[in-house]
């Protein structure tokens, strides 16, 4: 068993402000960045191996066209961001890991005066791909389909956080959200899919999940897996009857889910031959397996 001085250890992370590294203190912002007053700003998520990003190019191509949404000047091109990030994944010593960039806003022009200028934020951590299948607690929060932001990865993740927290507290790895009119949206860390005789399944845009990076890879890679994916409605119920549910994101790739707690009630799900296909199919394409 690990000591808990081994357990509490802080993680191995570098930092990068503005593509220069900084030392632990120095990995500051401004207290008057309308990221921290508002919640004003974008964030993408990358899973790396050695100096690579995996999906990059999607990635960033999600974030500009989230700045445009919101108006947010990024100050950097995306040749710049791609030396940045690969700078800071080569400064971090393990194989494989996350990286995490944010845009902020920069300073409210309305607390000091002028406006200041966006701060892109880099931080690279160890990460491990997870091997079990995911237990899921269904989130008494709702999403609201019908916003334009949430196509888009902001910095306003209020629900998504509160929603995780309650699920870790019931013993689940993640939190399954619904819309405001009780369909089946998405996970708070990834896009969720489930398999009924063989055919696959998934929310689509509308439905209030994000468009995610790895989604838009599985709808791609389907076809030559044999298996077509239909974007459509569920509900809880759909889930609970489905014969397989899996799930996608960056930092997971697919992984199955096993279980669904509503409230004290858990149900059971078996992982099942399509899930592991497009598992396997992940692992091996982004050089995991």
């Amino acid at each position: 068993m690990a000591k808990a001085a081994e357990i509490n250890k802080p993680l191995k992370t570098i930092t990068s402000v503005n593509g220069r590294i900084v030392r632990r203190g120095q990995d500051k912002i401004s207290v008057f960045d309308n990221s921290l007053l508002y919640a004003e700003g974008l964030f993408e998520t990358f899973l790396a191996k050695d100096d690579h990003a995996i999906f990059a190019e999607e990635h960033l191509r999600r974030l500009y066209r989230g700045a445009k949404v919101i108006n947010l000047d990024i100050p950097a091109k995306k040749e710049a961001l791609r030396k940045w990030m690969k700078s800071a994944l080569r400064a971090h010593p393990d194989e494989v890991k996350k990286l995490r960039l944010t845009v902020t806003s920069g300073e409210s022009a309305r607390w000091v005066g002028l406006p200041g200028k966006p701060q892109v934020v880099l931080i690279v951590s160890p990460h491990e791909l997870p091997e079990e299948p995911f237990k899921l607690h269904v989130s008494e929060f709702r999403v609201d389909q019908k916003s334009v932001f949430r196509i888009i990865k902001t910095l306003s993740y209020a629900i998504h956080a509160a929603a995780l927290k309650q699920a870790k507290a019931v013993g689940c790895d993640d939190a399954l959200l619904l819309n405001e009119s009780h369909q089946v949206a998405e996970v708070t860390s990834a896009n969720i899919y489930w398999v009924k005789k063989g055919h696959v399944f998934t929310p689509p845009i509308g439905s209030g999940c994000l468009e995610g990076v790895t989604r838009k890879i599985v709808l791609r890679e389907s076809k030559r897996l044999g298996f077509d994916v239909t974007e459509k409605n569920g509900t809880l119920n759909t889930l609970l009857n489905a014969d397989e549910v899996f799930i996608s994101s960056s930092l997971k790739l697919v992984v199955g889910v096993g279980s669904i707690k509503i409230r004290r009630e858990t149900h059971r799900i078996s992982t099942g031959p399509v899930t592991e296909a497009f598992s396997h199919h992940f692992r091996r394409m982004t050089g995991f397996e």
